[in-house]
């Protein structure tokens, strides 16, 4: 029997740097509902759902997502680990169905990328594998895939700040298990895809608004951004995954 293949997609409107990101348009349509349509084009994706809290600051994302068609839970606002594992506990998943873990401050996700790093770690008989702990691809393209079996481990051993709102870095650092990065020449890591500032959601805006379109793929993205390098430079200086870095330094300050 085929192992199910899930996207969780994480977001939230209280983001302390950039609040409601998620719900502001870009070409009349939220951004979050750009991110999730684009991630439907994916070939191997078989159930996609938006992961939010049960906060009433996300009552709104919640029904917007919903009445675009999509599946939300809504679960612990800070222990997003937690929110993982209670999400699909009631699809009764086998430990090697698969989970694909996307945050929602990734409007430029691309299928074909989500794609690459699932059949990778199909292919290898993996636990864990992501394009982002080495990074691969701008930071906006992050795709981390897991079996449960992995998740459940972390759910239930996790124990640091860290591991609970960041999900995976139980197993990252779990020796038992087989853990990969995707292996692959890294193409234009150091470019900044995402959305945590004002900046960052200006040159994601420039970007849709020269396509037109909710679909567009990454390779458009590079052949647009190599003839207009001045745009890159609007968010050069934000430092990349500063929201783990900061868990981080929570997990030393408690101990």
């Amino acid at each position: 029997m085929k192992n199910k293949i899930f996207a969780l997609l994480q977001a939230r409107t209280d983001s302390t740097r950039l609040p409601r990101k998620v719900l502001r348009d870009i070409l009349k349509k939220p951004m979050i509902i750009h991110q999730l349509e684009r991630t439907t084009k994916s070939k191997y994706i078989d159930k996609l759902l938006l992961l939010t809290s049960e906060e009433n600051s996300d009552d709104e994302l919640s029904r917007v997502v919903e009445n675009y068609g999509f599946i939300v839970y809504r679960g612990n606002k800070n222990n997003v680990l937690e929110r993982f594992f209670k999400s699909v506990e009631k699809y009764n998943l086998s430990n090697g169905d698969i989970l694909v873990r996307l945050t929602g401050d990734c409007p430029l996700h691309d299928s074909t990328i989500i794609d690459e790093s699932i059949k990778a770690f199909i292919k290898g008989e993996y636990d864990y594998l992501s394009n982002c702990v080495s990074p691969v691809y701008p930071d906006g393209l992050d795709v981390e895939v897991f079996n449960f079996k992995a998740l459940k481990l972390a759910y239930e051993n996790s124990k640091k700040q860290s591991e609970l709102e960041h999900v995976t870095p139980y197993i990252r650092n779990n020796s038992d298990l087989k853990i990969k990065n995707l292996d692959k020449t890294p193409i234009y890591p150091q470019w900044r895809l995402t959305v945590d500032e004002e900046s960052d959601f200006t040159l994601i805006t420039k970007i849709y608004e020269y396509f037109n379109s909710t679909y567009f793929s990454f390779k458009d993205t590079i052949k647009y951004l190599e003839k207009n390098t001045h745009l890159l430079e609007l968010n050069s200086s934000i430092n990349r995954n500063e929201g783990y870095k900061n868990s981080l330094k929570e997990d030393k300050n408690d101990n």
